[in-house]
C-alpha cells in the first residue's frame, strides 16, 4: 500500500472513535460520509431501510436536492420496485460493498429507470444520470436490509479500483457501524420475515395488478422482469425459454397494450404504480 493510501485510510481509522460514539444519535450518518470522504471522495450519499417487501425508509439523504420531494415520495411510495438497490436487498445479496453495475440486470443501465429524472430520486435534471453508484448492503435480521449509497454525479469519474479497494477496506467497520445505528428499525422477534402491510397497500402488488384483463400472469411476470432491467437474453435464462420466445411475449405485451416502444410500457407502468398514492 502506498503512502498516500495509509493516508487516507488512517483519517478514516482516526474518526472511528467519534463515530462509535455517535451510534443512535442525530448526525451520525453525516459523520461517516466524512470520515469516507476521507478515504475516496464521492458527490452524493444516501441510506435506504428495505423492510422485505413493505415500503422502504429513507434514513439518510446526502442528495443535496438533485430532484424534486415529489420524486423521492414517489421512489418511496412505489418506483423503488425498479431499482436494483432493491432487488438486491429482496433477493439477500451479501453484506459489503457492491459497484451497482455488479448488482444491476445487464440492460438496467440503459433502462428508462435508471435514466429518469422524473423517477430516479439520485439524478439531477440538469446534470443527468450518475458516473457511479457503490453501495455498502447491511442485513440486519431477516430481509430488513440498510442501503447505504455513495455516489459521484456526472461530470465526476467513476470510481477507480483503487479508491474502491480502500473503501473496501471500511466496508467491514462501515457496515457494523451502520448496522448498530439503524437496528432499532428492524422489527423486534426472531429472524422471520417482517410483517407486512394489508395486502391492498403491499406496492409489490403493482406487478401482479399491472393490466390484468389484458396480460397473462406470464406476460406480467416478463414486464416485472423487463422493467427491472433485464435484456430479452437475461429473461430468457431467468424464465429457460429460448430469447427468441421473450421477444414473440413482448411483442404481444405490446399488441394488448396498444404501444410500441418500452419507453411507453415504462410510463404505463409508472402511471399503474402512482395511480391514488
Amino acid at each position: 500500500m502506498s503512502s498516500l493510501e495509509m493516508a487516507a485510510l488512517a483519517g478514516w481509522h482516526d474518526a472511528l472513535p467519534e463515530l462509535v460514539s455517535m451510534i443512535g444519535k442525530p448526525g451520525f450518518a453525516g459523520r461517516l460520509d466524512s470520515a469516507l470522504r476521507e478515504v475516496a471522495p464521492f458527490d452524493l450519499s444516501c441510506a435506504f431501510a428495505y423492510p422485505g417487501r413493505d415500503r422502504p425508509m429513507l434514513l439518510h439523504d446526502g442528495l443535496g436536492a438533485v430532484s424534486s420531494t415529489q420524486i423521492m415520495t414517489n421512489y418511496l411510495n412505489g418506483t423503488y420496485l425498479l431499482d436494483a438497490v432493491y432487488s438486491a436487498c429482496l433477493r439477500r445479496a451479501p453484506q459489503g460493498l457492491h459497484r451497482l453495475a455488479d448488482l444491476a440486470p445487464d440492460a438496467f443501465f440503459e433502462g428508462e429507470y435508471y435514466n429518469s429524472p422524473d423517477v430516479h430520486p439520485c439524478i439531477s435534471m440538469e446534470s443527468g444520470t450518475l458516473a457511479e453508484e457503490i453501495v455498502f448492503l447491511v442485513p440486519v435480521q431477516g430481509s430488513f436490509y440498510i442501503a447505504y449509497s455513495l455516489l459521484r454525479a456526472n461530470g465526476s469519474p467513476a470510481f477507480r479500483e483503487k479508491d474502491f479497494e480502500r473503501l473496501q477496506r471500511t466496508a467491514p467497520m462501515a457496515t457494523s457501524l451502520a448496522q448498530r445505528h439503524w437496528e432499532h428499525l428492524a422489527p423486534a422477534g426472531s429472524d422471520s420475515e417482517p410483517a407486512q402491510q394489508p395486502t391492498s397497500q403491499d406496492v409489490e402488488q403493482a406487478f401482479e395488478t399491472f393490466a390484468p384483463s389484458r396480460l397473462t400472469r406470464r406476460e406480467q411476470g416478463i414486464v416485472s422482469l423487463i422493467l427491472r432491467g433485464h435484456s430479452s437474453m437475461s429473461i430468457g435464462r431467468i424464465l429457460e425459454i429460448a430469447e427468441g420466445t421473450v421477444k414473440i411475449h413482448r411483442k404481444h405485451i405490446y399488441a394488448k397494450l396498444d404501444i410500441s416502444s418500452q419507453t411507453e410500457l415504462f410510463n404505463l407502468f409508472i402511471k399503474h404504480l402512482l395511480a391514488g398514492r
